[in-house]
């Protein structure tokens, strides 16, 4: 083991973007067999799903398995889209103590759309890649509706229903994030969020094909300390968007409130942790001297729990 993977573990790392099981396609990973191996290594992560939401799996994880796994809520079509209602709900699983849901819980994430994203639907032409199965592997037979769901109009108007999302993302002490929305739409979504009293928003995967926001772009969200930038593994792994270009982004907003996170999952993505090690030892051969062992560390450990508000 290496001096650098060596203290990568003893920081306790913090993915705040990991795909888990059963979903329509399979997944590496269900709660038990993700806590288990985030368990081993004092590991934190935030529990995505395209379909439903994820709280009550990971707080069943943190109560009775002793996993340092929180969850949260996409707002696709699956849970309604633009509904404060899916936010509530993913909120109400969030306790690991069911005779007593007073007690007080780590934030929720709530996604804006994923695969129902205009954005998405539009680069994509389908909700789900085929990619995410593995390599040469066929989306499910059955059909489905690919209705998008709305969070802007085409002027940048809001859609009916955000507006209470946004309230009761604040409200409840979630957070956001940012989804796969495009660059656009996120300029406008992330000071209304701000303004409505959200306490932390996610900046998803800046360089994904639908989400596209430019270097100068995250550089002016994250002049407010509740925004982080979030780059993701996968986004280089699956969608082959060169390393450099995260290196090149983190060089020009610089690492206080950037997030190294994986999005993996995939039953053809590293295991945990091998995948966040390694993508950490390539980021740091990549920034070279620019950056030292803490900017690392606090990119792939402390940013994340900062904005979920972990000790």
């Amino acid at each position: 083991m290496t001096d650098l993977e060596q203290e990568l573990r003893a920081a306790g790392l913090m993915d705040t973007h990991y795909h888990v099981g059963p979903e329509l396609f399979p997944r590496r990973y269900d709660v038990l067999g993700l806590a288990e191996a985030a368990r081993q290594v004092n590991m934190t992560l935030v529990l995505k799903n395209h379909t439903y939401p994820t709280s009550p799996l990971a707080a069943l994880a943190r109560q009775h398995y002793g996993a340092r796994l929180l969850g949260g809520v996409v707002l696709n079509r699956f849970v309604g889209g633009m509904n404060p209602d899916a936010v509530i709900g993913a909120v109400s699983g969030n306790h690991s103590q069911v005779g007593d849901p007073s007690l007080p819980e780590p934030p929720v994430m709530v996604w804006m759309p994923t695969v129902h994203a205009v954005s998405h639907l539009r680069t994509l032409g389908q909700a789900f890649d085929s990619r995410w199965w593995g390599c040469g592997a066929a989306p499910p037979a059955a059909a489905l509706d690919e209705t998008p769901v709305v969070v802007f109009d085409e002027d940048l108007k809001p859609a009916p229903g955000l507006e209470a999302v946004l309230d009761a993302i604040a409200q409840s002490g979630a957070r956001l994030a940012t989804g796969h929305l495009r660059a656009e739409e996120i300029m406008r979504l992330v000071p209304m969020a701000l303004e409505r009293g959200v306490a932390g928003v996610v900046l998803t995967h800046p360089h994904y094909p639908s989400v596209q926001l430019s270097d100068v772009q995250l550089k002016q969200l994250t002049r407010d300390s509740r925004v982080f930038i979030e780059h993701c593994f996968a986004i280089h792994t699956i969608e082959e968007v060169p390393l450099e270009e995260f290196a090149k982004s983190i060089r020009f907003t610089g690492p206080d409130q950037v997030i190294l996170s994986t999005d993996f999952g995939q039953v053809h993505s590293d295991p945990t942790p091998d995948g966040s090690i390694r993508f950490g030892m390539l980021m740091k051969q990549l920034l070279g001297d620019t950056y030292a062992m803490p900017d690392l560390l606090q990119m792939m450990s402390h940013n994340g729990r900062r904005v979920m508000a972990l000790q």
